[in-house]
């Protein structure tokens, strides 16, 4: 579910929104805040549609937010989410941290403003952030493990023009509509 929403619209979607109202150079601004996976769903569903490829937008989107939730406001390092995968048990870690403070309170906040035809999207979350550089660069086959490779698979199929903000907690995803 998503828990925040202001998105100035009467009805439709916010690509229709944008599309209605791109002649005019007009500006959208949204903000979102997610907690969970399917939080996550939700929010890469309604962000997508002001992308201008809903299904490329939604699949960097879904990545970057479980990112944000997993490793960032869950602190769930790479190495440990490999060897719970293996072990078949990253599904009840993710719920047990979910459950319990500091996690519990955690929030990953998603901010969008377009002003046609730039489309800025920032998810922010609660974590320490990361070595994100290593991440947009890394091998999208990393060998010998099952996790790892969202960020560059972002990066280089979704969002050419992903950056982080330092430490590494706040994702900054650009996009321009063609004119």
């Amino acid at each position: 579910m998503i828990s925040t929403q202001r998105i100035p619209m009467i009805g439709g979607t916010l690509r229709q929104r944008v599309a209605n109202h791109a002649p005019l150079q007009s500006v959208l601004h949204a903000e979102l805040e997610c907690r969970t996976r399917e939080d996550a769903d939700a929010v890469a569903d309604a962000v997508a549609g002001v992308t201008p490829d809903p299904l490329l937008g939604r699949l960097g989107l879904v990545e970057l937010l479980l990112n944000a939730i997993e490793h960032g406001n869950l602190a769930i390092d790479r190495e440990l989410k490999c060897q719970l995968l293996r072990d078949q048990r990253f599904e009840e870690e993710v719920a047990a941290r979910l459950a319990r403070e500091p996690y519990r309170s955690r929030r990953v906040r998603v901010h969008v403003d377009v002003a046609y035809p730039v489309v800025q999207i920032e998810i922010h979350d609660e974590g320490a952030g990361f070595a994100w550089r290593s991440a947009l660069t890394a091998e999208i086959e990393a060998a010998g493990c099952p996790n790892g490779r969202g960020i560059a698979m972002a990066s280089r199929v979704c969002f050419p023009d992903l950056t982080y903000r330092d430490p590494g907690n706040v994702a900054v995803v650009t996009l321009a509509w063609p004119t």
